[in-house]
């Protein structure tokens, strides 16, 4: 273990190829070596996973049926790069069907890639550049997005890139605005409404946690949208067949122009796609440049057929979803019996423990949470053989191999974490 990791130090930046992976070297080294189900096993150790590659393992590592399909489709080919493939149009036909807002399909293989270039078509069809995104929201790492994903209390509200090297240009291309405030955003659309290319946002916000959002807020961006000739984008890369096999904005009531999916398509293997209404598709190849050598690759394409046909056949969503109800409301029993101040927020499938008081609304409820603390409890429940994400904005996942003996042992380490840490460094409850 150690030796990988010193080997790691030489030849990649932090020993890990994303910030996210470098952080769970916290609070030593680790360095997996293959994972099945809910189950990861890393420096010779079993761990249960709460991480699940944030997000994309809804059925459970390795799923056999989905490599059984992947394998099957190698026989075949795994990259054409001419032409369309059946399979392509399989599962673009199956998006569409499933998706409300989806007319048309463009596959690509991430998320980043996803949102740039709903963007990009976004811009073409309005003839404007500037966007809109909320504090707190994450889009990928392209240079539009990356601003006020997570900025320091001092910056909320100001243009905070969230790496160097973004061109100063860019910044004035991009508006923030704190989410579920309508009256800031009506405000904005009133006075710059002409410059306004797009609004760009998670339907629930799952980068700081979870965001519930106000139903009035999602009403507000899509008339205000319709209004002034917006584009309204939906990016659904979490939420879209984890939470709901249709997309989170059915349930949600407002339907959007574009929607960025991903993460969950694929169970694990690269797939994403920008799908939408016709007359902004359809500026694709007309005017509007989307490619990519392995965009529509076989290997995608098939584990998102068969990843597809086995959340429906198994109804895979609606029972991790109430698993999760099951694991927020057994967390905050713990958290009530041992006086301890911390919040349980969450929506179906995703949950995330933050040591901090207040009802979360927006960013500002979510800015001062407790990271040393969290950091800390994470290294406890490490011990305990239960694997969190050491990012105290962060969250966890259940997939469909997490049952009631992973809860039973999450709820048990979680008590024997918070003891071990000693009660009296938490913030006591007032009566």
């Amino acid at each position: 273990m150690d030796d990988v990791y010193a080997r790691a130090l030489r030849v990649i930046p932090k020993g890990a190829q994303t910030g996210l992976r470098s952080e769970i070297h916290f609070p030593e080294p680790f360095v997996p070596e293959k994972a099945f189900g809910c189950k990861i096993y890393a420096n010779g150790r079993e761990f249960t996973d709460y991480i699940l590659a944030f997000g994309p393992i809804v059925l459970g590592h390795n799923h056999p049926e989905v490599n059984e399909a992947v394998r099957e489709q190698m026989e075949w080919g795994v990259l054409f790069g001419v032409g369309v493939s059946e399979l392509e149009v399989e599962v673009a036909e199956r998006l569409v069907d499933l998706i409300p807002s989806a007319e048309k399909v463009v596959f690509v293989n991430s998320g980043t890639e996803a949102t740039f270039h709903a963007i990009r078509l976004s811009r073409a069809y309005t003839g404007r550049e500037k966007i809109v995104k909320f504090e707190g929201c994450y889009h990928g790492w392209h240079d539009y997005v990356a601003f006020n994903v997570h900025p320091p209390e001092n910056m909320m509200g100001k243009i905070y890139p969230q790496s160097e090297g973004i061109p100063r240009a860019i910044w004035d291309l991009v508006r923030i605005l704190p989410f579920n405030d309508c009256e800031a955003f009506k405000e904005l659309m009133a006075e710059h409404h002409d410059e306004i290319a797009c609004v760009i946002l998670e339907p629930i916000p799952h980068s700081v946690g979870t965001i519930i959002p106000k139903k009035r807020f999602l009403k507000t961006l899509r008339r205000e949208t319709k209004t002034y000739g917006s584009v309204l984008i939906f990016d659904e890369i979490v939420t879209a067949f984890r939470h709901n096999i249709r997309g989170v904005q059915e349930e949600l009531g407002v339907i959007p122009d574009i929607t960025t999916v991903g993460k969950a398509l694929g169970n694990g293997y690269p797939i994403s796609a920008v799908v939408g209404r016709e007359e902004i598709m359809s500026l694709v190849h007309d005017g509007v440049l989307v490619s990519g050598t392995y965009s529509g690759n076989l290997i995608g394409l098939a584990a998102a057929k068969k990843t597809l046909e086995i959340l429906e056949r198994d109804g895979v969503t609606d029972r991790i979803s109430k698993l999760g109800e099951e694991y927020r409301r057994a967390l905050k029993d713990v958290l009530e019996d041992l006086g301890v101040t911390a919040r349980i927020v969450g929506y179906k499938s995703v949950f995330a423990i933050q040591f901090a008081e207040e009802d979360v609304v927006d960013y500002s409820s979510v800015v001062n949470v407790n990271g040393e603390m969290y950091r800390r409890f994470v290294a406890e429940m490490r011990r305990r053989g239960i694997l969190l994400t050491p990012n105290p904005m962060k969250r966890c996942h259940l997939c469909a191999m997490h049952s009631e003996e992973e809860l039973e042992e999450f709820v048990h380490a979680f008590g024997d974490s918070l003891k071990s840490l000693g009660l009296d460094i938490f913030t006591p409850k007032t009566s």
